[in-house]
């Protein structure tokens, strides 16, 4: 993923803002908070994902403390930047542990929460993140995630494509890392049971930008779909030059392209993307309307899944907080006990291996806007 260092500012800034003491409703001073880590790959590829997990944390915690806090006390966020890299990931779980944060939203990629797991394991902190998809077989009895699994989001958009679009014959192409790879295989295995013909499998590394054999294939295969599995960075170049060679070919994302970067990026060539979603703003529920309400009053636009997804791991902290204090072991019984949480992003619970059990979108990219298309 690349760099992008332009917007480090805001970073520190919402920091320092989240760490102002309290001086309205009752709540003990900044000394005495309550704190959350947030852990965030800013300076990386998915700057966007970044900013919406800081601020859906934000926007929960502001909540929280105008509504007399936890047990009367302030919740705080420490963010910090692990750039995208596993091993910073791992030694600001670290970091934050020793400096007696209650628990961790994030890290957000997978390669950084697969890093992550063991000193979260050792430290005996919980870790929520609102973005890994991969599966997470070592990842100890500390480690949750309100993002959509790999195996979940391929399912749904298998049937999708299967029964919706009648799609027979589907090609793959994935980022070589770990988030692309194992979301591939996922899909594959997907469509596979639902006895689609995949004509082809290729990969790409981080930073590729002539996709020239990839779109190649594709033609010559004569597939009648494309799924994409990777981040914006690269995806986008790769969706436009397959745009640009050919026409009618149905194209279909992992959810890490379900975000404001694939539209700006790819531009009109993104117009009829098909991407799962475990959070579309439109849905018609009074939690959800007022969830949008209040973050675009606070932010100026519509919250994507990061942010919703952020914006329920804190406010599964504070229930789990509120239930068990501040030990950490009773935190994380309390986190796993959940069961049909209200969420943003649904009725949250979670499985024996900390991931989420909950409902799928389909949504299609038009005019700049994902629009829900199906379950």
């Amino acid at each position: 993923m690349k760099p992008d260092t332009g917007r480090r500012s805001w970073v520190l800034a919402l920091a320092a803002l989240l760490l102002l003491p309290a001086c309205a409703g009752g709540l003990t001073t900044a000394a005495d908070a309550l704190t959350l880590g947030v852990i965030i790959p800013q300076t990386s590829g998915t700057p966007a994902a970044a900013r919406s997990v800081a601020e859906g944390a934000e926007l929960a915690a502001a909540e929280i403390n105008a509504s007399r806090g936890i047990r009367g006390r302030r919740l705080a966020l420490v963010t910090v930047d692990d750039r995208g890299t596993p091993e910073d990931a791992a030694r600001l779980v670290e970091q934050l542990a020793a400096q007696g944060v209650v628990g961790i939203v994030g890290p957000v990629t997978d390669a950084t929460v697969l890093a992550a797991a063991p000193a979260a394991e050792r430290r005996r902190i919980v870790i929520i993140s609102p973005g890994a998809t991969v599966p997470l077989p070592y990842g100890g009895h500390f480690v949750f995630r309100t993002a959509l699994p790999a195996r979940t989001q391929a399912q749904a958009l298998a049937a999708y494509l299967a029964e919706g679009l009648r799609i027979r014959r589907v090609a793959i192409v994935h980022d070589s890392n770990d988030y692309g790879t194992m979301v591939a295989q996922a899909f594959a295995e997907a469509v596979r049971a639902r006895g689609l013909t995949i004509t082809s499998r290729r990969l790409y590394r981080d930073g590729e930008s002539d996709f020239a054999r990839h779109v190649q294939g594709v033609v010559s295969e004569r597939a009648q779909a494309l799924f994409v599995a990777g981040y914006p960075d690269e995806a986008t170049v790769l969706i436009r030059q397959v745009r640009a060679a050919v026409r009618g070919l149905v194209i279909a994302g992992s959810d890490a392209l379900y975000m404001e970067d694939t539209a700006t990026w790819a531009g009109a060539a993104a117009n009829d993307l098909h991407v799962p979603a475990g959070f579309v703003p439109d849905t018609p529920l009074p939690m959800v309307r007022g969830f949008v309400g209040a973050y675009r009053d606070r932010f100026g636009r519509v919250p994507d899944q990061f942010a919703a997804q952020a914006y329920d791991a804190v406010r599964i902290f504070a229930f789990a907080l509120r239930r068990a204090g501040t030990d950490r072991e009773q935190i994380r019984d309390a986190v796993a006990s959940l069961r049909r949480f209200p969420g943003v992003t649904g009725e949250v619970g979670f499985d024996r291996f900390g991931d989420p059990i909950r409902t799928v979108m389909i949504t299609r990219l038009s005019g700049g806007r994902f629009v829900a298309v199906g379950p």
